[in-house]
């Protein structure tokens, strides 16, 4: 095979050399766009960014829509604010009866509901029938408190038979009683769970030096795997599905 002419080397060098040329400016052309300094020392303007704007889901029933709180109140209606559950569920309901709109409201990230908007004669309504239902309704809600809380006692009695009674008591307003925010109020949970994880955390914090780990710096989940045989072991004594030498310690326990 012939080796090219001298000449036509030449020119592929020179097409070659014109080729990287444009690339080169073609690149410099694209940074002063993008806001860097072109060959004359000019800068273009850079592109705004356009702030993206918060945005609510639409509600699926045909019955409410979401709005936000800078949204203009809908004439005849009113604001309820968010709080009282036997409220917000009257108005909603009775709204809706009626064939209205019920209007729930966000705060301004879109991220967090205040409350809802509804008609100002049936929020005028609902604010008077819970002023007359307030005492049968207080009163009801302790008698299901009760229950709820003997119901608790049975259940923590009945899988834990070992357990001192004041250990008993301690959990239960620990962790049964309303308000507290504790694993025995949640209802995503068995009850034998709930019993059981009641008991671990009450075992955590008052028969190991799982505060202790926490104050000194150590991580949560570390410290939970170091006390993790302490606290098995406990609670089997108290379900009294441990071994002799374990039960009775725990009995000691209290």
């Amino acid at each position: 095979m012939s080796r090219p002419s001298p000449r036509k080397v030449h020119r592929r060098k020179k097409v070659m050399h014109h080729r990287q040329g444009r690339v080169r400016k073609l690149k410099s052309g694209s940074s002063n766009l993008a806001g860097q300094p072109g060959p004359n020392g000019s800068q273009a303007p850079r592109k705004a960014k356009q702030a993206s704007k918060p945005r609510i889901s639409e509600s699926d029933d045909p019955l409410e829509d979401n709005v936000f709180e800078r949204t203009p109140m809908p004439a005849g209606y009113s604001f309820v604010p968010k709080g009282d559950v036997y409220i917000t569920r009257k108005c909603r309901l009775m709204t809706k009866e009626i064939d209205q709109v019920v209007y729930k409201v966000y705060n301004k990230t879109g991220k967090r509901s205040s409350g809802i908007r509804v008609p100002s004669d049936i929020y005028n309504e609902v604010l008077a029938m819970s002023k007359e239902t307030e005492k049968s309704r207080a009163s009801a809600t302790r008698a299901r408190d009760t229950k709820f809380l003997d119901q608790g006692r049975e259940l923590l009695r009945d899988q834990f038979p070992l357990m001192p009674e004041d250990t008993l008591d301690i959990i239960m307003e620990h962790a049964f009683c309303k308000g507290s925010r504790r694993v025995g109020r949640t209802g995503t949970l068995s009850d034998s769970h709930k019993a059981q994880l009641a008991v671990e955390a009450h075992v955590r914090h008052k028969y190991t030096p799982y505060e202790a780990m926490l104050a000194s710096g150590e991580d949560r989940t570390m410290a939970r795997r170091k006390v993790w045989d302490t606290v098995q072991m406990i609670r089997k004594a108290w379900e009294g599905t441990g071994s002799k030498i374990d039960e009775c310690l725990a009995l000691r326990l209290g």
